[in-house]
């Protein structure tokens, strides 16, 4: 998938904005906190698949973390958060990363939760291309979900950001 033009990335903003309730319902989970720290890294390391997080793209990321977590997570914590997710990627690499994001979601009980917040939180600024999906794949598997069951978090999703 093609990057999306800044128009069509606050576009995907203002969609998640609008079923912003619905989705904080569905993530509303056991440990929330901490399904939202590590879905957070996982959402960045999808975003990161195609080689780069430019600054929009954070900040897209950024708005769509404050959305879905209703103010539980602030702007300067998101920042700050994201960039320590950038620096455990830079030093242990992406995969590493993604690997131990699935056991931490897997651990908390919230494979399939943290998944579609991180779908959500990398596909609000510009969708999810191929690498980005293997990446939600990676994480997934590592949480012991099924490719399939990844698949369809991506397509509930895309979908959610649709509707």
């Amino acid at each position: 998938m093609s990057k999306k033009t800044p128009a069509e990335a606050k576009l995907s903003l203002v969609e998640l904005e609008e079923h912003a309730a619905r989705v904080r319902n569905e993530l509303k989970v056991p440990k929330q906190n901490d399904v939202f720290r590590v879905a957070v890294e996982a959402g960045y390391l999808t975003a990161l698949a195609d080689g780069t997080v430019d600054g929009a793209e954070t900040a897209t990321m950024v708005r769509a973390i404050e959305t879905l977590s209703e103010g539980a997570v602030i702007e300067w914590e998101t920042e700050e958060l994201l960039g320590e997710c950038a620096a455990r990627a830079k030093k242990d690499g992406a995969s590493k990363r993604a690997e131990s994001t699935g056991k931490e979601l897997a651990a908390l009980g919230q494979a399939e939760v943290g998944l579609l917040f991180a779908a959500l939180v990398a596909g609000a600024s510009k969708g999810i291309d191929k690498k980005e999906a293997e990446m939600l794949k990676l994480v997934g598997a590592a949480a012991g979900l099924a490719g399939d069951v990844v698949k369809d978090i991506v397509k509930r999703a895309n979908a959610m950001r649709q509707a």
